[in-house]
């Protein structure tokens, strides 16, 4: 298995919180977003990690030096992520698990997607419905109803920012990806892509994480609760993590 980062994108919501770096550099304890998510997945056994880059990337080879794999999206300022993942859509093979950069999760998040069999599975919480950003509706175990706009009541859960995707559907994922983009539909989310298999009927599972902690740090709101979790748990850095030898 393998795994992809996306960080190529710029948070500009975060701007005085993260002095002009990457969402993915902001600081937690005494490490940083993005190296925490490299070391939890080096510690479940995952060494082949490629980030995704764009904005001042320079910052984010420096935090990981040759830990990882780079792409870079040189296109980040006028484009959304499903460019940033096709510059690396050659990677697309066997199975991987595709992550944000900006996530901070308790490690048996990773257990849980690591594990699903399914072709494809995204992370969801079922416990996120009044304050959910982007929102999943289900029947049975499969994604049907999906965006920003749902009601509360049409909520059944948010969408984490994790996805495995098999190998028996990664060349079908990766041909709908390369036929979007020559469409030039470069300013959508990379999850658009699972998105418009939904309408074709093609199952798109979900696994709840419901129980577990997990945030994207996309506003100063998120970060204050995410150190006001870290307060909680009495820690400053999460014990769970493994750092490579």
């Amino acid at each position: 298995m393998k795994a992809i980062i996306m960080a190529a994108g710029v948070g500009r919501r975060l701007h005085a919180l993260n002095m002009n770096k990457p969402k993915c550099l902001i600081t937690v304890g005494s490490t940083t977003l993005i190296r925490r998510s490299v070391d939890l997945l080096v510690s479940k056994g995952i060494s082949d990690i490629t980030v995704i880059v764009g904005f001042k990337s320079d910052l984010i080879r420096n935090e990981l030096k040759n830990d990882v794999i780079y792409f870079e999206n040189p296109d980040f300022q006028t484009t959304n992520s499903i460019k940033s993942l096709w510059y690396a859509r050659h990677l697309l093979e066997n199975d991987v698990l595709l992550l944000n950069g900006d996530l901070y999760y308790e490690p048996s998040i990773l257990d849980y997607a690591i594990n699903q069999t399914n072709a494809v599975v995204m992370l969801a919480d079922s416990t996120r419905i009044d304050n959910a950003d982007y929102r999943f509706g289900f029947m049975g175990d499969q994604i049907n109803r999906f965006g920003k706009h749902l009601t509360n009541q049409e909520t059944d859960g948010e969408y984490v920012g994790i996805v495995r995707i098999d190998k028996c559907f990664t060349d079908t994922f990766k041909q709908t990806l390369e036929e979007m983009i020559n469409a030039g539909k470069s300013d959508i989310w990379w999850e658009d892509v699972l998105y418009s298999f939904i309408a074709k009927q093609v199952p798109i599972h979900f696994f709840d994480v419901a129980g577990t902690f997990w945030t994207e740090v996309d506003t100063l709101r998120d970060y204050n609760h995410l150190q006001n979790w870290i307060t909680s748990q009495d820690m400053a850095v999460p014990r769970e993590i493994v750092q490579p030898s």
